[in-house]
């Protein structure tokens, strides 16, 4: 599968099944953010007199969490990506990245467009992450190693049922 991804700012790739929009709350979502701003290039900046590298560690610790527990990929960058590829593998990948795709559909976005659309109304979430999505599809519902050395090209190779797996 062929995709665009298209920033100008700190900004990231995401794989996450929407069974997992409900999970994010104010506090994730800021964390999120601050995850984002790698280099300190954001007005959050100015929300902090301290270096922003102890900053972003202390306060993005909620979304790495988030992250380590599979339920979310981030392939953190600001430049934009033509043709980039999504491989779904027949061979195991060997990664140390996980996503958890309980519900089979997995949605790639603008981790700037899913945080902005998750702070919406839930009854309007849906509709927004439709608009602004990069590409949604159906997989099988399991669990799936995650490859890549950039966004240009990802491959996901299924692990095993998610059946049995707690949270």
């Amino acid at each position: 599968m062929i995709f665009n991804f298209i920033t100008n700012e700190p900004d990231g790739l995401v794989l996450i099944d929407k069974q997992f929009f409900p999970e994010f709350n104010d506090a994730l979502l800021y964390s999120f953010d601050i995850y984002l701003d790698v280099n300190g290039e954001t007005e959050l900046i100015y929300d902090f007199d301290e270096e922003w590298k102890i900053v972003r560690e202390r306060e993005s610790a909620l979304i790495r969490d988030f992250i380590n527990s599979g339920k979310l990929v981030v392939i953190l960058s600001d430049k934009k990506a033509e043709n980039c590829e999504m491989l779904m593998e027949e061979k195991k990948v060997v990664s140390d990245k996980i996503l958890k795709v309980p519900s089979g559909k997995l949605i790639l976005i603008n981790a700037s467009e899913l945080i902005q659309a998750l702070l919406y109304p839930e009854s309007e979430v849906d509709e927004i992450i439709e608009m602004n999505e990069i590409m949604d599809f159906e997989v099988k519902k399991g669990v799936y190693s995650v490859e890549y050395n950039d966004i240009e090209k990802i491959s996901l190779s299924y692990n095993k049922s998610i059946e049995g797996i707690v949270d």
